[in-house]
C-alpha cells in the first residue's frame, strides 16, 4: 500500500517533470524564469518531505536553501536584469519548434535506461528525478541563449539534488548543493558581466 507521503511526493515529482516540458517549449524569458523558480520550489519541499519523513536535518537544510537560492535569490537576480533591458519586453528566445517531441521520446528513453538501476536497487523513487536530468539537458541544448542555459542548469541542479535524496542518504548531499549553487552565482555572474558589457549574448559569442 502506497503511504500518503509517498503520494504526495509523486504528485510533486509529476508537476516537476511538467515545468521540464514548459521549459522546453516556452518562448518568454520572464516566463522561464518564472517556471524555473515554481520548479526549485517543489523541489525544496519533496526534499523537504523526504527529510521529514526519514528525520535527517541536513536534507531540512537543503530544502531551505535549494527554496532560498534557486526560488527566490536567483530568479529576483535574474528578473532585475531583466527589467534593466529593454530588450526582453518583447523579445522571444529561439527554441526548438519540435522540443516537445524530442522530450516525449528522451523522457520515454530515461524510463527504459532507469529499469537496470531499479534491478539493481529495487526502487523506483528515483525515476522522475533521472528523466528530469535528461529534459534539463535538452533545455540547456536546445538555448542558444546564455541566460536560458542558465535557466537550463538551474533545472539540471535540481534533477541532481531530486535524484541524490530518492535514491541514497548521501552524507555530502547538503555540501554538494551548496556546491552547485556556488557554480549557478559563477556562472550567473559571468554572463551578467558579460551582458552589461555587450548586452543580451548568445552562446556563440561566449566561445572563442
Amino acid at each position: 500500500m502506497i503511504s500518503v507521503t509517498a503520494e504526495i511526493l509523486n504528485l510533486l515529482g509529476i508537476a516537476v517533470l511538467l515545468i521540464a516540458f514548459l521549459l522546453l517549449t516556452e518562448s518568454y524569458m520572464h516566463s522561464l524564469v518564472s517556471l524555473v523558480a515554481f520548479q526549485s520550489l517543489l523541489i525544496g519541499l519533496i526534499i523537504g518531505i523526504v527529510g521529514w519523513e526519514k528525520g535527517v536535518l541536513e536534507l531540512v537544510i537543503l530544502a531551505g536553501i535549494t527554496v532560498a537560492f534557486r526560488a527566490v535569490i536567483i530568479p529576483w537576480i535574474l528578473n532585475r536584469d531583466l527589467r534593466n533591458e529593454r530588450i526582453w519586453r518583447n523579445r522571444e528566445i529561439r527554441t526548438t519548434h519540435h522540443a516537445i517531441v524530442v522530450g516525449l521520446v528522451l523522457a520515454v528513453t530515461a524510463y527504459f535506461l532507469y529499469v537496470p538501476i531499479y534491478r539493481a536497487i529495487g526502487d523506483w523513487s528515483g525515476v522522475m528525478a533521472f528523466i528530469l536530468l535528461f529534459l534539463s539537458f535538452l533545455v540547456i541544448v536546445t538555448r542558444r541563449n546564455a541566460l536560458a542555459q542558465i535557466i537550463g542548469y538551474v533545472s539540471e541542479e535540481n534533477a541532481l539534488l531530486y535524484l541524490a535524496v530518492m535514491l541514497t542518504a548521501m552524507p555530502m548531499v547538503l555540501e554538494f548543493g551548496i556546491l552547485l549553487d556556488m557554480i549557478a552565482f559563477v556562472l550567473l555572474a559571468v554572463i551578467l558581466g558579460g551582458e552589461k558589457r555587450y548586452g543580451p549574448l548568445e552562446v556563440e559569442e561566449l566561445v572563442g
